[in-house]
C-alpha cells in the first residue's frame, strides 16, 4: 500500500513538472503574438525612409492599412504607406533625404511612394512646406490633392495648400518651378508665383499672384539649412536621411585606419545606443529610436569605433544611395531569452565595428545583404549563405571589437519600449565574452503595450486623375493616384523577426525545479 501511495505520489509531481518548470522560466510575461508565415527568402523591405525630425504639439502617425492613430516620436522611421497628421495647434517636419516637408496645423499627409525616381505624397487636407535641395536626372516629387497634382522636379522652397471648403488650392513657388496638372489641364508656375484654383475651376483657369510670406512661411525658414556650409556631404551621400545633423553635433576627422570618422560631442558616459529605446516596427522588427536629434544616421548605417577612448561613427567608403537598416547591431544571448543574471531576464546588445557584417533577420535575399554591407566591409562578395540559407557559423564566432561595450538592461523594459540608459545593468565581462552572439534581432516578441506597426499592404481603393502636357495631343505624362485606405487589417508579427536562427540552436533557458520530498524511514513516531 506504501509503495503504491509512493507511485501515485511521483506521477503526480512529474505531472506538474513541465507546469513548474514554465512557471519558473516564465516570471517575467511574454506577449503572445500571432506570426505570420516565414517571409520570402528573396523579400526585402524599403531601401528608403523618412525621420520625423521635428514635433511641435500634437503630431500623430498611422501606419500603413491601420486605423488607429499614434503619437509620432523623434526620429521614428518614416516609409511608404504611413500618414501623418497635425492638430489645429501643431506642426510637424519629416527629412528624407535632402527634402524636408513641413506639416502646418490642421493638415494630413500620407507617404504613398519612395522610390529613387519620385516621392510621391498625398496631401488630403491642410498645408505643407517643401525645400528640395537637389534634384537629379529623372527625379521629381510629386503632392497629390483633391484637385489633381502638382509637380516639381528641380530644387527649390515650394508652399503648397490642399484647400477646402473655407479655401481653395494654393501652389506656391518661393523658388524653383512646379507645374499643376487636373482635370482640366495644367498650369506652369514659376519662382515668385502663387497659382490659386478654386475647387470647381481647371487649372487654365488658375489665377497667377505674386508669392507672400506668412508665419508658416517664416517658420519653415527659420528651421531651413544651408547644405553648402556643412561638412558632411563631402563625406556621406545626400540620400542618407539624417546627414544634415552631424555638423552641429561633432566633428569630422580622417582617421589612418578608417578614412573619415564623425566624433560627437557628448559626456564621457555616452555611448551608442544607449540613450534611446526600441520600438516593434513591422518591417524590420525591432528599431532603435535614438534621443539626439542627430541620432539618426549613426543608428541606421556605418559602424562605430572607439579611438583614443571616443567613440567615433564611421561612415565606411562614400555610398550614393546607402541602405537603411534598423539597428546595426548585434545581440547576446538566447533567442527568445536573452541573458540571465541576478536581476532576472536582460535583453544585450552592443553595435558592430567596422568590417563586421550586418546580418538582419527580416530577409535572406543574399544581393540585399551584401548591399547593406557595402561600403562598411571590405569585400562583400565574399559575404554568403549557408545551403539553408543561414549565414555561416564562422561569421558569429569572430571577435567582435565592441563586444564588452554592450549595453544590458531588463528585458521588460526592452519589450515596452521605455528608456534604456537609466535602466542599465552591469555584468562580469566573461559573460558578455561566453554569451552566444544573435545578429540583427533577439527573438522576442513586444509586450502588449509595445505599439506594433501592421504590415504595409496597398490599399485597395485608388482614385487616378490622369495628366496630360499643355500642347501636346492628349499625351499622357503620368497618372496621379490618391490613395483611398481600406479596412484594417489583423495585426501579425512577422516570422522571421521571432524565429531562432539555424547557428543559434534550440532556445535553452536555464529551468531549475526543486522538489523536497517528505518520507519516512520506519514506522510512526520515528525520525527520518
Amino acid at each position: 500500500m506504501r509503495l503504491f501511495i509512493r507511485i501515485c505520489c511521483i506521477a503526480m509531481v512529474a505531472g506538474l513538472l513541465p507546469t513548474i518548470a514554465q512557471e519558473l522560466t516564465q516570471a517575467e510575461p511574454v506577449q503572445s503574438v500571432e506570426a505570420s508565415a516565414p517571409l520570402p527568402p528573396d523579400w526585402s523591405p524599403p531601401n528608403r525612409v523618412g525621420r520625423v525630425s521635428l514635433v511641435s504639439g500634437n503630431l500623430n502617425l498611422q501606419v500603413s492599412s491601420g486605423t488607429a492613430w499614434a503619437d509620432a516620436e523623434l526620429n521614428q522611421p518614416i516609409f511608404a504607406g504611413e500618414a501623418l497628421r497635425t492638430d489645429s495647434r501643431a506642426r510637424g517636419e519629416i527629412r528624407i533625404g535632402a527634402k524636408t516637408i513641413d506639416l502646418s496645423n490642421g493638415s494630413e499627409i500620407e507617404i504613398a511612394s519612395l522610390l529613387d525616381g519620385v516621392t510621391q505624397i498625398l496631401l488630403s487636407r491642410g498645408r505643407i512646406g517643401l525645400r528640395l535641395r537637389e534634384a537629379g536626372e529623372n527625379e521629381a516629387v510629386e503632392i497629390d490633392v483633391p484637385q489633381g497634382a502638382v509637380w516639381l522636379q528641380v530644387p527649390g522652397t515650394y508652399d503648397i495648400a490642399a484647400g477646402d471648403g473655407e479655401g481653395p488650392l494654393r501652389v506656391g513657388v518661393l523658388g524653383g518651378r512646379a507645374q499643376y496638372a487636373g482635370a482640366g489641364g495644367d498650369r506652369r508656375i514659376e519662382a515668385g508665383q502663387v497659382a490659386v484654383l478654386s475647387g470647381s475651376e481647371t487649372a487654365d483657369a488658375a489665377s497667377i499672384e505674386p508669392v507672400a510670406a506668412d508665419d508658416f512661411v517664416a517658420w519653415c525658414r527659420d528651421r531651413d539649412n544651408d547644405d553648402t556650409h556643412l561638412a558632411a556631404p563631402y563625406y556621406i551621400s545626400r540620400y542618407m536621411t539624417g546627414y544634415d545633423e552631424l555638423d552641429g553635433a561633432g566633428v569630422w576627422k580622417i582617421n589612418a585606419q578608417y578614412g573619415p570618422v564623425w566624433f560627437p560631442t557628448q559626456s564621457e558616459d555616452w555611448a551608442p545606443y544607449r540613450f534611446g529605446h526600441w520600438s516593434w516596427i513591422a518591417l524590420w522588427g525591432w528599431t532603435w529610436l535614438d534621443d539626439q536629434a542627430w541620432g539618426f544616421a549613426p543608428s541606421h548605417y556605418g559602424r562605430w569605433a572607439l579611438i583614443d577612448d571616443h567613440w567615433a561613427w564611421v561612415p565606411g567608403n562614400y555610398v550614393a544611395r546607402p541602405l537603411y537598416a534598423p539597428a546595426v547591431v548585434a545581440f547576446l544571448g538566447t533567442p527568445g531569452v536573452g541573458l540571465s543574471s541576478a536581476e532576472g531576464a536582460t535583453v544585450a546588445w552592443f553595435p558592430l565595428a567596422p568590417g563586421e557584417a550586418y546580418w538582419p533577420s527580416y530577409s535572406r535575399d543574399l544581393d540585399y545583404v551584401r548591399s547593406l554591407n557595402f561600403g562598411t566591409v571590405q569585400n562583400v562578395a565574399a559575404i554568403g549563405v549557408r545551403a539553408d540559407g543561414e549565414p555561416p557559423l564562422e561569421t558569429f564566432n569572430e571577435d567582435f571589437a565592441n563586444r564588452l561595450f554592450a549595453t544590458v538592461i531588463p528585458r521588460l523594459v526592452f519589450t515596452n519600449g521605455r528608456q534604456v540608459a537609466p535602466t542599465r545593468l552591469s555584468l562580469p565581462e566573461k559573460r558578455l565574452l561566453d554569451a552566444p552572439v544573435l545578429m540583427a534581432s533577439p527573438q522576442i516578441a513586444p509586450a502588449s503595450t509595445q505599439r506594433v506597426a501592421r504590415s504595409a499592404n496597398p490599399p485597395g481603393i485608388h482614385a487616378a486623375v490622369q495628366l496630360f502636357r499643355k500642347g501636346g495631343a492628349n499625351k499622357a505624362v503620368r497618372t496621379a493616384s490618391i490613395q483611398l485606405r481600406g479596412r484594417a487589417q489583423t495585426t501579425v508579427l512577422r516570422g522571421a523577426h521571432l524565429r531562432a536562427p539555424a547557428y543559434a540552436g534550440q532556445p535553452r533557458g536555464r529551468q531549475m525545479v526543486v522538489l523536497r520530498v517528505a518520507h519516512s524511514h520506519g514506522g510512526p513516531g520515528k525520525k527520518g
